[in-house]
């Protein structure tokens, strides 16, 4: 069959499998073609491909069976060596690099393994969160089966037959909590996976596929019966430890017996150091959730220099046309004419390179300097800055008369005039672009200033930027086109799609889409890290509130027949709560300081993922330790006023 690909007859040859989603994550290919027909038609690629040390493929090798990477790597190196004598670099020589195949990008990998990491930590710093508060839910449920367990013990049941038989029950009970787990481990797989399809000018990155596969299940399956016993072994252990006469005269809780006490004061027994690591568990994750969301709102508030809440930008190339190079020019300009003419246009503008976007850099000469810096440039037409709302702080923007035949011009940014013109005036210096093939310097007049915008990452310092004029140069096949919408940028998406296949029905379209996704692309790690992090701080809370106040809950209904005889004896009911909400709150307090000296620890790993925020930022760890003090007292609150309302009767009467 015949397929027309930037209609051009391809012949099929061959199907891929469906299995196959290329050969890196970053997009999903549909169609393989040599390079050859490639070369032909993207005459910019294959001007680059020229040059030896132009990045532009990545090469894939199978070893031989027997041969390791030491070995495929020396064999390059010395190939390395011998184009280095005959195709000698300028500045260094070649360093050839294996690694293993992924299909996540080596440097995508690089860059979020911080987060991976730190998520692996959080997880387990949940899972021992789950363990001490079923630890300590046990242990309370225990309470009410201590004349069960008593029966079997006086029955014959030996003190393993009584530890195994919570074990398996705990085991069963964690069993079916990890099929629950694995049902709702898919959807939420799907979830973090399209954090990386974020958007930008050069076309949306696929989505990462995670699938529940039989590595996954028994993983799961294995940290199921973990928990399990982990978090059974306490109460399993004390529940075959218990006198068997003293609790079968009477429904009291004798597992406790007597508190310790050090220099006159309460030691905090088993349940209340379980409470204790609840909280200390809770505050790292609540501050981890914090710094984050930080992160989240200072990188949300940063601003990239260029007004494009109304943009949308698009990618267009005629390399699908019969269009001559010297054509684009007025194409290009007829192009950004004609859109500005629709009703929901404000105005438009075109460039080689968007901003947030990859930038190219050339070896230029400033006047002052004795040697060609490496500067970041663009060319624009004119109107590009009016357009976009950038100042222009010094000199003039671009004019129409700045075309082929007149003075070759250029304006800078302030990052240059900072960094190269110090305390002097920039308008009216030069600047030289080497012709390699003509041996000559072209010469550029500065004739303006402009404000510093982020030229190719929105998170990195603005560049040492040159901007040229677009008609001053040729042409490549394509260029960015960007629309300021009166009407919502996502409605004017489609407008602008159907406007410009109307306009030219053989352009090649790479993408459209609105600016703020493209600056919400950028901000993809952010989210990620806010969202898992947030749900992990609220399981934690939620975890540790439900300790606290289950332990509050138990620690009443033991000291039921105490509170009674206190009672009776004139004690007051408010002193009775205080005393309650007192223990809860030691329990918290020591949680607290362990917790905070973790997170405190853990700063090297919560530093990578933060922007503008410091890992040990005061307010950040303040508000973190209010929100776990108002929850312990919030759950503990309530038993501790159910323990001064009993009537003294009641009370004893408990046993």
């Amino acid at each position: 069959s015949t397929i027309y690909l930037n209609y051009r007859p391809f012949t099929l040859v061959g199907v891929a499998s469906p299995a196959f989603l290329g050969s890196t994550s970053d997009f999903r290919p549909n169609v393989w073609i040599p390079i050859a027909p490639f070369k032909d038609r993207y005459t910019s690629w294959a001007k680059l491909a020229e040059d030896r040390d132009a990045p532009l493929v990545r090469v894939y090798g199978r070893l031989r069976a027997g041969i390791r990477e030491e070995h495929g790597l020396a064999e390059l190196q010395a190939v390395a060596s011998g184009l280095d004598e005959v195709y000698p670099r300028d500045r260094a020589t070649r360093n050839p690099n294996v690694d293993a195949s992924t299909w996540i990008d080596p440097r995508s990998r690089i860059d979020e393994w911080s987060t991976v990491r730190l998520m692996m930590v959080a997880a387990a710093g949940l899972l021992l969160l789950v363990c001490a508060n079923v630890a300590n839910l046990l242990l309370s449920v225990a309470v009410g089966r201590q004349r069960e367990m008593s029966m079997r013990a006086a029955l014959g049941a030996s003190s393993g037959r009584l530890i195994r038989q919570v074990l398996i029950e705990n085991v069963i009970l964690s069993l079916l909590a990890g099929i629950v787990a694995l049902s709702l481990a898919g959807p939420t797989s799907a979830r973090l996976g399209a954090y990386f399809a974020r958007p930008s000018v050069w076309g949306a990155n696929v989505a990462r596929e995670a699938t529940v596969d039989m590595r996954v299940m028994a993983f799961a399956i294995a940290i199921a019966v973990v928990t399990g016993v982990i978090s059974g072994l306490l109460p399993a252990i004390r529940a075959s430890r218990w006198d068997l006469v003293t609790t079968l005269r009477t429904d009291t809780d004798t597992s406790t017996g007597v508190p310790k006490r050090l220099w006159g004061r309460r030691l905090p027994g088993v349940r209340d150091l379980l409470v204790s690591a609840q909280v200390a568990l809770s505050v790292v994750l609540l501050v981890v959730a914090g710094l984050v969301l930080r992160t989240l709102v200072t990188a949300g508030n940063l601003h990239p220099g260029f007004s494009y809440e109304r943009l949308v930008v698009t990618h267009i190339s005629t390399s699908s046309t019969d269009m001559e190079p010297g054509d684009r020019d007025r194409f290009f300009r007829e192009l950004a004419e004609r859109v500005t003419e629709e009703s929901w246009v404000r105005s438009a503008t075109v460039a080689d390179y968007p901003l947030l976007s990859p930038h190219a850099s050339a070896e230029l000469l400033l006047d002052g300097q004795s040697d060609p810096v490496s500067l970041v440039y663009s060319r624009v037409i004119p109107g590009f800055f009016e357009a976009l709302r950038i100042d222009v702080l010094d000199g003039r923007a671009f004019v129409e008369a700045d075309t082929t035949g007149s003075r070759d011009v250029a304006m800078v940014n302030e990052k240059l005039v900072r960094h190269f013109f110090p305390g002097q005036n920039p308008i009216g210096r030069r600047l030289w672009w080497p012709d390699e093939e003509s041996g000559t310097d072209r010469m550029f007049e500065i004739v303006g200033v402009v404000r510093d915008t982020k030229t190719q990452d929105f998170f990195a310092e603005p560049p040492p930027t040159v901007y040229f004029s677009y008609p001053q140069h040729p042409y490549p096949t394509g260029s960015a086109l960007i629309v300021s919408t009166i009407a919502d940028p996502e409605g004017s998406v489609p407008h602008l799609y159907r406007w410009l296949r109307d306009f030219e029905p053989h352009l090649a379209i790479v993408n459209v889409v609105p600016y703020t996704d493209v600056v919400r692309g950028f901000l993809y790690t952010h989210r990620m890290n806010a969202e898992m992090f947030s749900v992990l701080a609220l399981l934690g809370l939620t975890l540790s509130a439900g300790g606290s106040g289950s332990g509050g809950s138990l620690a009443g209904r033991r000291r039921t027949r105490e509170s009674g005889i206190r009672l009776a004896r004139g004690a007051k009911r408010s002193e009775r709560g205080r005393g309650g909400l007192g223990r809860a709150l030691a329990s918290v307090v020591l949680g607290l300081v362990l917790g905070m000296g973790v997170s405190y620890a853990i700063t090297g790993l919560v530093r990578s993922l933060l922007f503008g925020v410091e890992p040990t930022d005061p307010v950040t760890l303040a508000a973190g330790a209010a929100v776990i003090v108002v929850a312990a007292l919030a759950a503990s609150y309530l038993p501790a006023r159910r323990a001064s309302t009993v009537e003294p009767v009641t009370a004893l009467r408990h046993e």
